[in-house]
This record gives structure tokens, C-alpha cells and sequence, in this order.
């Protein structure tokens, strides 16, 4: 390496944001890009130009140990500890533990040397990684104290059928136990188990995606370092939130289910949130996801999706439903696949069309065999509440996505919307349905909070907001790869509280 030839100018700093951008400073001059590597691509074609390598100070504000972190990039884009700046690191915070309940007598006393042989684990500057030490994550320790805590549970929570692990010696028996098993003692063995809610059983899977969210950082900043210096620095908040998201999302569900974006105003952005939340459920759950159009007029998601082999549409599978079975491979004819969004769109027809036969009676009838084929579904419904394809998308809705924009007709016409389906008798629906509100170039602030407010006001499950984003606006082809991360963030927030409510 060409350490000793880096010098202290010019002075390059990189600054890491909550969203993972990064501010690379060279002598004041600032430049932003949207991950590290990026960043380290332009520090090196610096040090390409000044014939040597450059130091870079790395700011992390939102580590809690070591928020510098000082590096050398070469010109050919390696990158190594500065071993000549001294390490800083800040102590570890101190966390008090809540009080525990007294132990009883009857229950085995807790080895006084388990504290001391409880590893004690904390961020570990990278600077220090010269040979490459293992860096523990101080995530998994914050679970060890919870999950202690809620093992001495008492006896009487037990199901009588699950019988106890075997031992050389009677274990002792606690109050509640007695209760336990005068309990089993008195009816004889179930032939089921009836799992109430808070039985430890079902709690496993909380537990395991604990466990996923406090694994080493593979994203971001110190994804970089881990992956760079073979560290294992935790994960940015950042991060965290976006496992948290993912999990909520492949979540399991018991069946298949339906949902229904609707605004009866056009060019609210129906269309486009539909295809996202369903390409959303595809990048990050997989499985078959289906994007539909059964409108009462000409609908734009063809036109927006990846196009396919063939142009039949919504009227083309209603018209030859007969000879549809239940089967994937009898719908190829009919549906278009998106690529690396892993789904399927069925379009609406086109127009001049005979839409006749595109009525709620035929709708239903497509839907039935469609929710045998698909896990979940997304429809993208029409601007008329008085059509009968409209009710019977919302009929057949297991949850509703209500959209508007941060216009003054949206609002009044969301407004409309909501009188619409509790004129069809669905407004229980509303405290699993959702609210995703898109921002303009120029948002009012005024005007948002109005529509976040009356969201809450109706009683839905959640309302997320998507940020103005160029690659969505009206007429261009939907490219979930152009996507700004805030934008994905949204749609990812919005998709896991719809799947919150399935």
C-alpha cells in the first residue's frame, strides 16, 4: 500500500446521512452521492488526479461509539485504516436494568457467574481493523435481558398438553404450578390445543425476526466496512427500520386476499400506486401478485407496464372464462409479465372496445378464479362509484387503498370517495384500508396535514405519504429501478401497514 505517500491536503471529509447518501467534502467543495461506494469511486479518481492517495475522515452521526472514522483511499479504489491518526472512541452507554421480581424460594437460584460470562459487546472503531479483528454486535446483548426477563413465567400459563422435559430429579414446584395441574388433573387429555394469544408458542416468530433485524449491517456505511474490513458493526437505524418493513411484509398470511385502490377522481394516481404496491409485494415477498385493471373505461396500466407478447386484455379472459381453469398456465394467453418485479398485469381494454360484458356479474366471476390462481392481488378500479364494476371491486376487497394527491380536487373527491363505499355498505372495511397520499413538485404543508387529519378521522389503519418523485409522473413507464429512496421507503411503509391489516 501507498500509505506513507497520502498527505493531509487536500482535507476530504464524507458525511453519512439517515438515508445512507453521502457528503463527500473536498476543501469545502460539497458533492452528494447515494451510497458509499459511489463516494468512494469519486475519492479515488481524486487521488487518481493528485498522483497518490488521499485521507477521508467518515462521519456517522448516528453511531453511538465511534461516530469518526478516519481512511485512506488509493487510487485504484482500495481502501485502508489511517493507523496514523489515534483511535477516539466514545464509552458505551451504560444501560440500567429494570428491576427484576424477587425469586421465589422454591425456584433454582440464578449462577452468580452468568453476568460475568455474558460476553459484553460494543461498536468497535473500524479504524482498527488493520488485522482484521472480529467486531461484535452490541444488538443481539440489548435482547438477552428482555428475553431473561420473561422466562420465569408462571406455571399457570402452561398448556396441559405439552408435557414437561424429563429430569433426573423432581423440579420445584411453584403456587402457580399447583393451580396447573389440579387444572390438567381434573379434564382428561385434549384432543386439540387451543393457542391463546400470548402463548409462548407463538411467540417464535417474533423472536426470530428479532434476531434477522440484529444481524451485522449490509447496507449503508458500515455495510461498507463490514463488507470491505470484514467487520461486524450493527446495523444503522436506518437499516433496522428497513428489516422491520420487510418482515412485516412476508409476513404469513392464512389465504389469499384481494385489495382495491380507489379515488373516483382520474389522474389521482391510482394507477400508479397500485402497480407499486404490487411490485413492491413482489421484489420483497414474491409469490403470485397480480396488478388488474377491470375499469368501466380505458385504464393506463398496460400502457405504463412492461408490454407483453400480446395485447389481450380483461375482456379477452371474461369472454373465454369458460375455458379457464384452475391453473397458471391457463392464464399466459391473457396476463403480462413485469420482469424484475416479479408480477403480473392484466389489462383493461382498450378503447372502442365492446365493454358490454365487462360488468360487476363478470368482474366477480373473473375475480373467483383469479384469487384461486394469485396470493394477493391489486385492483386498479375506475372513476364512477354508480358503475358496477366499481362496486364489485369493492365488494370483493379485503382491504381498500384509498389515494389522493396534495390537490385541492383530490381532497373533495376523496371525500366522495368515502361517501361511495359506505353507500355500499363497506365502511367497516375502512379499519383495514390504508390512505397513501402523493406530494406535488411544490406540496402544501397546510393542506397535507388536512389530509392526514381526515384519514385518522374516518378510522384508518394508516396513512403514509409518498414524496414527488420524476420518474412517476403522468404518461411514463413505470421503472421501479429509477425510484428514489425515500420513494421506495414510502411504498415499502405503505404495502407492510396494508399487510399489517390482512
Amino acid at each position: 500500500m501507498m500509505t506513507a505517500e497520502a498527505l493531509t491536503r487536500p482535507v476530504c471529509t464524507a458525511t453519512i446521512g439517515d438515508d445512507d447518501t453521502v457528503s463527500v467534502t473536498i476543501d469545502g467543495v460539497d458533492q452528494t452521492f447515494g451510497s458509499m461506494p459511489e463516494a468512494i469511486g469519486f475519492l479515488a479518481s481524486t487521488a487518481g488526479d493528485l498522483s497518490r492517495p488521499v485521507k477521508v475522515t467518515a462521519y456517522d452521526p448516528s453511531s453511538t461509539t465511534q461516530p469518526q472514522t478516519h481512511l485512506i483511499v488509493n487510487e485504484d479504489g482500495s481502501v485502508e485504516a489511517d493507523a496514523s491518526v489515534p483511535v477516539k472512541k466514545r464509552p458505551p452507554r451504560r444501560t440500567t436494568p429494570r428491576p427484576t421480581q424477587a425469586t421465589p424460594a422454591s425456584q433454582p437460584e440464578r449462577p452468580a457467574g452468568r453476568q460475568a460470562e455474558r460476553p459484553v459487546t460494543a461498536d468497535v472503531d473500524p479504524t482498527s481493523v488493520a488485522s482484521l479483528p472480529v467486531i461484535e454486535d452490541a444488538q443481539p446483548e440489548a435482547a438477552e435481558p428482555q428475553a431473561s426477563r420473561q422466562a420465569p413465567q408462571p406455571a399457570v400459563k402452561q398448556i396441559p398438553d405439552i408435557p414437561p422435559t424429563a429430569s433426573p430429579e423432581p423440579a420445584p414446584v411453584s403456587h402457580g404450578s399447583e393451580v396447573s395441574a389440579a387444572s390438567a388433573a381434573s379434564q382428561p387429555v385434549p384432543v386439540t390445543v387451543q393457542v391463546e394469544p400470548g402463548d409462548a408458542r407463538i411467540k417464535l416468530r417474533p423472536e426470530v425476526k428479532a434476531e434477522k433485524a440484529a444481524a451485522p449491517a449490509r447496507e449503508g456505511f458500515r455495510g461498507w466496512l463490514n463488507a470491505t474490513f470484514k467487520a461486524k458493526l450493527a446495523a444503522s437505524p436506518a437499516e433496522q427500520a428497513s428489516r422491520e418493513r420487510r418482515a412485516r411484509i412476508q409476513r404469513p398470511l392464512e389465504t389469499h386476499c384481494t385489495m382495491a385502490v380507489v379515488q373516483l377522481k382520474g389522474g389521482a394516481t391510482k394507477t400508479t400506486v397500485a402497480y407499486h404496491l404490487a411490485a413492491t409485494y413482489g421484489r420483497i415477498r414474491g409469490g403470485n401478485i397480480l396488478a388488474g385493471e377491470f375499469n368501466e373505461n380505458q385504464g393506463t396500466l398496460g400502457e405504463r407496464a412492461v408490454a407483453g407478447s400480446h395485447d389481450r386484455t380483461t375482456l379477452d379472459l371474461i369472454r373465454n372464462l369458460g375455458t379457464v381453469t384452475r391453473r397458471t398456465s391457463d392464464l399466459v394467453r391473457y396476463i403480462r409479465p413485469q420482469g424484475d418485479d416479479r408480477i403480473h398485469v392484466l389489462a383493461s381494454p382498450p378503447e372502442g372496445a365492446d365493454r358490454r360484458r365487462v360488468d360487476g356479474t363478470s368482474v366477480k366471476a373473473a375475480h373467483d378464479v383469479l384469487l384461486s390462481l394469485y396470493n394477493l392481488i391489486l385492483l386498479d378500479t375506475g372513476n364512477s362509484a354508480q358503475a358496477s364494476t366499481w362496486q364489485a371491486a369493492v365488494d370483493v376487497a379485503d382491504s381498500l387503498v384509498f389515494v389522493a394527491q396534495n390537490k385541492a380536487d383530490d381532497f373533495r373527491l376523496l371525500e366522495a370517495t368515502i361517501e361511495g363505499v359506505k353507500a355500499q355498505g363497506h365502511a367497516a372495511k375502512f379499519a383495514r384500508s390504508i390512505l397513501v397520499i402523493t406530494n406535488t413538485a411544490q406540496p402544501n404543508s397546510e393542506r397535507l396535514a388536512q389530509l392526514k387529519e381526515y384519514g385518522e378521522s374516518i378510522g384508518l389503519a394508516a396513512v403514509v405519504v409518498v414524496p414527488f418523485d420524476r420518474s412517476l409522473q403522468e404518461g411514463q413507464d413505470f421503472d421501479y429501478e429509477a425510484l428514489n429512496p425515500a420513494t421506495r421507503r414510502a411504498y415499502e411503509e405503505a404495502t407492510a401497514a396494508l399487510t399489517d391489516q390482512l
